[in-house]
């Protein structure tokens, strides 16, 4: 009896340990560094293995409609960072906030950020952030209603795994004015250039340009066209052109991107819409828009292909989906309960007239099981959330040290049963993301060849 007593205390002793070690353990060899100037850090303040950004306002009131000169450093070492080590980079820079619900609703809040060699000059700097491929513009992503801090870089990662392209991200710490700020994400906005999304620069005298467009809510952006799908009614919210921008778009390169897009509506509402030689596939990367609702489904996007959705073209290429904003996902939407047993973009802009063909079914269910089998598969999407959590380490708990308020409140709203939803801890946060990932997997599982219900031919 007594030795049966001393093994479980043994083996109770052994799981704290484990789960101690995988929520704050430090993993540095998931580094991303190119810098060759390592020094020893010897920290006078919190030392930390992610890399740091440090903002200095000088007293400049950041707001969301106009641009605050700022000056940012980087600290970023493989042996270790704080604020009081000598800064790999740091230059002028402008920024903004960011975001629509997040910046009405959340404490935490995100930013845009430009890096400049001179404002004044209005002279770009380019900087690799956090072994990023080199650019003057980011997005400083900061988990708020996402307590596991996963949700963002989870699906980035999974769809640059999947997708032509999609944009990369890095873990970091922030400091606002020396005061800590918690874990934030580095992430390359959708934008044209080296390591983005590879468009020609230039266009033709006729008007024909490579573009991005961008789908959201009504009244919100520059640049809007009204195509042939929302004209008769087929879709939803507004379309508008994201590049060129507004310095360089023309009228000629507006009424052309206008017309292409309406020329992929047309053919997509017609009565010939599935012909493989005329039909919808002569206008789009077919495979891009199977992945994008896969990887939506997936991660139960409520508005996926409604709001903050991209397309680009190139000169030569057809529209091709990327993805933006996974902080919802997995049934962290704020003011609904999402179930796991339901599909989300089968009434969704193209999507519901895009499943009425069985040759696009056929390609989301042979691309679903294949994707089950790897990218997909139980074991690889675990293995990549302990690795975050691995990798993110005691940035955790300091994070959660001004931000930890959030596990004592009511963020969501409560589920379809009146109970809460919000964690009540970090290793709770996980577990509810890892849990909904394996359940909504398994009703996929037993449903993706459902869609077939919604075939028409």
């Amino acid at each position: 009896m007594i030795k049966k007593i001393l093994g479980l205390i043994l083996l109770l002793m052994f799981l704290s340990v484990s789960v101690f070690g995988t929520v704050f353990s430090l993993n540095l060899t998931n580094k991303s560094n190119n810098n060759s100037n390592n020094p020893s850090v010897a920290c006078t303040q919190v030392c930390t293995h992610l890399p740091i950004m440090l903002i200095d306002t000088n007293n400049q009131i950041i707001s969301k409609d106009s641009k605050s000169e700022v000056r940012v450093k980087i600290v970023d070492y493989e042996s270790g960072n704080s604020i009081s080590t000598k800064p790999n980079f740091e230059t002028e820079a402008l920024i903004n906030y960011r975001g629509n619900s997040s910046y009405s609703t959340f404490d935490k809040l995100q930013y845009r950020v430009k890096f400049y060699s001179n404002i004044s000059t209005e002279n770009t700097k380019n900087f690799p952030l956090f072994g990023m491929t080199s650019n003057s513009d980011w997005v400083l992503y900061g988990p708020f209603l996402d307590r596991s801090l996963i949700r963002n870089h989870l699906m980035f990662s999974l769809s640059r795994d999947l997708l032509e392209w999609a944009p990369d991200t890095r873990y970091f710490e922030l400091y606002v004015d020396s005061e800590y700020q918690g874990v934030y994400l580095a992430i390359e906005p959708i934008s044209v250039g080296e390591g983005r999304i590879d468009l020609n620069r230039f266009g033709l005298l006729s008007g024909e340009t490579p573009y991005i467009i961008r789908r959201d809510r009504v009244g919100t952006e520059n640049n809007v066209i009204h195509t042939y799908g929302e004209i008769m009614g087929f879709t939803s919210n507004e379309l508008s052109i994201h590049y060129p921008g507004n310095d360089s778009l023309t009228t000629k390169q507006y009424d052309w991107i206008k017309k292409d897009v309406s020329r992929f509506e047309e053919v997509l509402y017609s009565d010939y819409f599935d012909n493989p030689n005329t039909g919808y596939a002569k206008y789009i990367n077919v495979s891009s828009f199977v992945d994008y609702f896969i990887l939506n489904e997936f991660a139960m996007i409520t508005d996926s292909s409604e709001l903050s959705t991209y397309l680009y073209k190139d000169l030569s290429g057809k529209l091709t989906f990327t993805v933006w904003d996974f902080n919802n996902g997995f049934n962290n939407y704020q003011w609904s309960d999402q179930s796991y047993q339901r599909y989300f973009n089968l009434d969704s802009n193209w999507f519901k007239r895009l499943i009425q063909d069985r040759t696009f079914v056929d390609r989301i269910v042979q691309r679903y099981e294949e994707l089950r089998l790897n990218e997909l598969s139980d074991l690889n999407l675990m293995n990549r959330i302990d690795e975050d959590v691995d990798y993110l380490g005691d940035a955790i708990q300091r994070n959660f040290e001004v931000w930890g308020y959030t596990f004592d409140q009511e963020l969501l709203s409560k589920d379809n049963n009146g109970l809460n939803r919000d964690p009540k801890s970090y290793e709770e946060a996980v577990n509810m993301l890892k849990e909904v990932i394996i359940l909504r997997l398994e009703y996929m599982d037993q449903t993706i060849n459902q869609l077939y219900e919604y075939s028409i031919n």
